[in-house]
């Protein structure tokens, strides 16, 4: 079945996301846009995914497990999980750079419950990377059962190829941004399961129905499935 997706939008906790990117007004965008399947991939943080969890079912919309890891060199990753006790195991194997946040530079770090109310906020900056290098991430989150996609791929900020220069390691998938050149695509894209998300932070820019992916069910397991090659 076509499944239609948007994997890579940052929720309210995120320090650069509007504050109005909460569970309901996000949920709410991805269903009248159309979507099947949505990854809530907040920076380096994973508090508000039960969240969107809990609310999938009244939208329609899948909710897949995830965030957006930033590594020791600057580089992100789209860590995509099953289910959220995986994505919380390999959570707590990480360790992060302790910079408190300064909300009035980078944003407020909202945690929202069900009805969208601020129950709490992250002091630790988000921004601040991971103590991980890349060519470790791959194997690590798929030993966690999931998969680590190299993130927009086609920026410079943050993108791994314009930082390493190419690829470090045998990824299955990679993340473009809407705006990658198509001849970038087709050199960085070969042999690999392609993703092309909105890395919104806005309500504006989630995705519409554009972009989707053959899958026997539009879930979170066949989605890991298949971008890790276990099944076409």
């Amino acid at each position: 079945m076509k499944c239609y997706y948007d994997l890579h939008i940052h929720s309210a906790l995120s320090p650069c996301a509007d504050n109005d990117m909460t569970p309901n007004n996000i949920l709410g965008m991805a269903a009248v846009n159309g979507l099947h399947m949505i990854a809530v991939a907040d920076h380096n943080a994973i508090k508000n995914v039960e969240t969107f969890l809990k609310l999938s079912k009244e939208y329609g919309v899948e909710v897949v497990p995830a965030f957006e890891l930033q590594t020791a060199e600057d580089i992100h990753f789209l860590c995509l999980f099953p289910n959220f006790s995986l994505l919380e195991e390999f959570y707590r194997t990480l360790e992060f750079v302790d910079i408190k946040n300064d909300k009035a530079i980078f944003g407020e770090q909202l945690v929202m419950d069900e009805g969208d109310n601020t129950v709490g906020e992250e002091e630790r900056l988000l921004l601040a990377s991971a103590a991980i290098y890349s060519y470790r991430v791959g194997d690590a989150v798929k030993k966690a059962g999931g998969i680590a996609v190299p993130a927009h791929v086609d920026r410079e900020a943050n993108g791994m190829i314009s930082i390493l220069g190419g690829f470090d390691g045998d990824y299955g998938a990679v993340e473009f941004s809407p705006y990658a050149d198509a001849a970038f695509r087709e050199i960085y894209g070969a042999d690999k399961k392609i993703l092309i998300n909105s890395d919104s932070h806005t309500l504006g820019d989630i995705s519409e129905a554009v972009n989707f992916l053959e899958l026997r069910e539009c879930t979170a397991r066949r989605l890991i499935d298949y971008l890790r090659g276990e099944f076409k």
